[in-house]
Formats: C-alpha cells, structure tokens, sequence
C-alpha cells in the first residue's frame, strides 16, 4: 500500500504507524512508518526519519500505545479530545484502523488538530452513553446543595460502570507533605484507601505527576503495561503488586496548571476501556473544576472563621456553632465540657511593652490550648478571652485537662490564665453550659487580680 501517497491527502498533521504484534493482547515496538510534511514540521524536520520508533519523537506513553493496539491490530476506530499538558493545549486526535498487514505488523492511521483552550462542541462529540455520564456527573456535581454527597455519587457512579474493584479521588496537599482521600466506593465497600497506607505513601502520591509527565494520565490494562510502568516507576509498581492491583486508571485533576489530586481506578473491565478513557477523561475535566472551587470556598471561609493572629477559631465561628446546635442543626456529642479563660495582665503588658508584646502573650496562651486540647473546638471569643469546647469527654478526663491547663498557667508561669470549666452530661443545654464556665472563669479573674494586684493595669 502506498502509505506516503495515503498521508499526503490529509490536511491535517498525519502518520502512519506501525505496532508489532508479540501475542495476544501483548505488542512490541510501535514506528511511524510514514508522515505527511506537516507531520513533520510539528514534530521537527530534523528529527524525523521514515519507520523511526514513536517515543524517539514524544515520551512513552502507555495509554497511547494501548490506543494504537487497539487500532492496528483489533481494528477499533478510536477518537479523543484531551488536554495536552506538554503542549499547554488541547489535541483532538483520531485513530483509523488500516485494512493490511506485514507478517507480524499490524498497522493504524494516525492523525489530530490542536485548539489552544477547550471548545465546547468539540468536547461534545461523544457517544450518547458517554453524554448521559458525563451529564449526570455534573448534575451531581452541580444540584447537590451538599458537595461531598455529590462527589460521592460520582466516585460511586464511576465504580459501578468501570466494575473496579476500587475509585476514588485523592487529594494532594504538597506543602504539607500529605494527601487525603476526599471520596472512595470499593466494591462490595469491603475496604477503604486507609487500609493500603503502608503501601499507598506520600512520596508515591507526589511521584504521579512525573510518571504521568506530558501525557494526561495513565492506564494499564496488562502486564506488558504494568512492565512499563515499572521502569519509570519501580516504587509505585512495586505498592501496586502487593495491594494486588492489575489494572489501574489515572487521571490528575487540574486546576490553573497545578495538580490539586487524582481521580484514581483500580482493576476495572479492561474490555471496556477505550469507553472508559473517554468517560474519565472527560469526567476529571469536570471534577477538577468542581474540587477547586469547592477549595477555594473552603479556604474563604476557613479565613472568614480563623482568627489571624492565634491560628484558632474566631468568635463568629463560635457563634455559629452554637446557634447551629440551638436550632438543631449540628451536635455536639456529649457528654462535653466548656472551659472559658482569660489571659491574665495583657492590658499591663500592651500599655508596659506595646501591642506586638500582648499580641505574642495571646499567641502563646492560643499555643497552650492547642498543645492540651489538640483534637478539640477551641475558639478566641474576644480580646483577651478563650472557650474551648470538648466534645465526648468523660467527666474525669475532662477535670484531668482542666486540671493541666491550670498547672501550666499558673501566675508565675509564661502565660497567666484565669480559668472556668463546666461539664454537661446532658447535651441539650450549651448555653447554660457556656454561663456556668463563664461565670466561674469571672469569679477566678477576680480572684487572681485580688492575690497579685500587680499584674493589674
């Protein structure tokens, strides 16, 4: 067949290549065979020459060498619309199975079109099945007053159709150093991503980004592609084989060119991955957008109820907690107890020392709070005032705080507390709660000013 005269007829960068066949579902060396000039200018004359392996010119990517044996040798005509992330653009590329073979060569029509952003009506050429899903996505997405329910029914969704073993989002936090599982479904829900932290680490999570490289993701359906894997990533391989996983799908959900996380499937139907690919593909282009602006609103309102100086919570934080427990809206599981505190002498050290001394007096007081009470609500309600809230919290183990908190404040220590605790077995009465301590916080301020008159103003 005249491949160099079939190529010239496209307008459009195309090539013809090449995928040698080693067995069933198993392939070697995948060559452009043949190029039209515009091939080649794309890819750079000088590095181009006739039946040259493919990854001389671009990296390996084992999606795309998964697609091509797709095209060559089980004749699937095949078509995507991805973001191009080492190109800073989107390629819309076609794959045509070609009707010839050479031995043990099998061979595939090549070609694509690149837009500089996403165009709608090119996102939309997909099979109605695909549009269905991806439709229902972002109803979830989009009509679910609650974001981590409509996340949820979408991991869920993606589970059922890929009939994976595992799907899940998981976000990365690299300043941190961390990542965490922002929603999952296993199958039979037998297992969470918990359960395979020995094996799933940060430094795995943090390595996906440089394995994924500047391709737009990972599939692996079997072990030749596990294999390849395995050279670029002999770490992450090696965790996947002992969580006994076969076939994985990777996306990185992106948001301005930076990773915020991965939507991640694990032994899924291989035999429908092609649809899968178009169905994640498009899928993650949603959720990333969806994920950062649900962290953006987190971080706006994480600001709206943090107080900037100590790093706890703010008196507007605490008010709407308690009036959301008042109107049944949240709980607080009880037994708890409420501990106010008041840093003793901070209007003598602003007036002795200035505001920056004060200021780094109730950063320590905030400091000592969290150092007793770390897993607990602790809230800055005023200038010099603390509460801190304790939830299920035994009555002995919350005199044993309060109790330490005393120890560590005492007047001669670096920071002065006047302190008033009150437990409440029966949750339904924080106010009254809240009074109490108060109340009892007042009474040992008085106290301690009338003892040690010098740390008055």
């Amino acid at each position: 067949m005249d491949f160099q005269g079939f190529v010239n007829t496209f307008t459009l960068p195309c090539a013809i290549l090449s995928v040698e066949r080693l067995s069933e579902r198993h392939y070697g060396e995948i060559r452009i065979v043949k190029a039209n000039d515009i091939y080649k200018e794309t890819m750079g004359v000088a590095r181009y020459h006739d039946n040259m392996l493919y990854s001389e010119l671009v990296p390996k990517d084992v999606k795309f060498e998964n697609f091509c044996y797709r095209a060559a040798v089980l004749k699937q005509r095949l078509h995507s619309y991805i973001p191009t992330p080492g190109l800073n653009c989107w390629s819309d590329i076609m794959l045509l199975p070609m009707n010839c073979s050479d031995g043990n060569l099998s061979y595939c029509a090549f070609y694509y079109e690149t837009t500089r952003d996403a165009e709608p009506e090119r996102l939309s050429k997909v099979s109605l099945t695909i549009a269905q899903s991806v439709i229902k996505t972002c109803l979830n997405l989009q009509g679910n007053p609650n974001f981590q329910d409509g996340i949820t029914n979408v991991i869920e969704d993606i589970q059922s159709q890929a009939d994976a073993f595992c799907s899940a989002i998981i976000l990365l936090n690299q300043e941190e150093r961390s990542y965490s599982v922002l929603c999952e479904k296993f199958k039979n829900n037998a297992y969470h991503v918990s359960d395979y932290g020995y094996t799933l680490t940060y430094d795995i999570v943090a390595s996906w980004e440089k394995t994924i490289g500047k391709s737009n993701g990972i599939i692996v359906t079997n072990n030749i592609d596990m294999e390849q894997l395995r050279m670029r990533n002999p770490l992450w391989v090696s965790s996947l084989k002992e969580a006994s996983v076969t076939s994985v799908i990777l996306y990185p959900l992106l948001h301005a060119k930076k990773t915020l996380g991965y939507l991640f499937v694990t032994n899924f139907d291989i035999e429908r991955v092609v649809e899968l690919k178009e169905l994640l593909e498009l899928t993650s282009y949603f959720i990333s957008a969806e994920v950062a602006s649900h962290m953006l609103f987190e971080k706006l309102e994480n600001l709206g109820n943090t107080d900037l100086l100590t790093g706890v919570k703010n008196r507007s934080a605490m008010n709407l907690r308690v009036d959301l427990f008042v109107r049944g809206e949240e709980i607080i599981p009880h037994p708890y107890g409420i501990i106010f505190c008041c840093v003793s002498g901070l209007k003598k050290m602003n007036d002795e020392n200035g505001h920056d001394a004060g200021d780094i007096l109730l950063k320590k007081a905030a400091s000592l709070l969290k150092d007793i009470f770390k897993d607990d609500e602790i809230y800055r309600s005023g200038g010099d005032e603390f509460v801190v809230i304790v939830p299920t919290c035994q009555e002995d183990e919350f005199k044993k705080k309060v109790a330490e908190l005393r120890s560590k404040s005492r007047h001669d220590s670096e920071t002065a507390l006047a302190i008033g605790a009150s437990w409440n077995d029966e949750g339904y009465k924080l106010r009254r709660s809240m009074h109490f301590a108060d109340e009892a916080m007042n009474k040992d301020k008085e106290k301690f000013y009338t003892e040690h008159p010098e740390f008055l103003r």
